[in-house]
């Protein structure tokens, strides 16, 4: 598969949770960000080549983290 896998950080009332696009459950509700975002990571890290979008609670997107090589880098050089 060419791409990344995208997880997001994203606030949910008093939690945020972890999402990775494409599925239907959360993989994670974290009572605070920080938290939320290391547990992304972890979960990008042994999903690579993907990326980690934290986003505001308006929906703009904070913090992008790109976890990995991606074989298309390779293509494009």
């Amino acid at each position: 598969m060419l791409g990344r896998h995208v997880y997001r950080v994203h606030p949910e009332g008093e939690e945020w949770t972890v999402t990775k696009e494409g599925e239907d459950r959360a993989r994670a509700n974290i009572a605070n960000r920080e938290q939320a975002v290391t547990e992304a990571v972890r979960l990008a890290q042994a999903d690579q080549p993907a990326k980690v979008r934290v986003d505001n609670d308006d929906g703009s997107i904070a913090e992008e983290r790109l976890i990995g090589h991606e074989l298309s880098d390779d293509l494009r050089a």
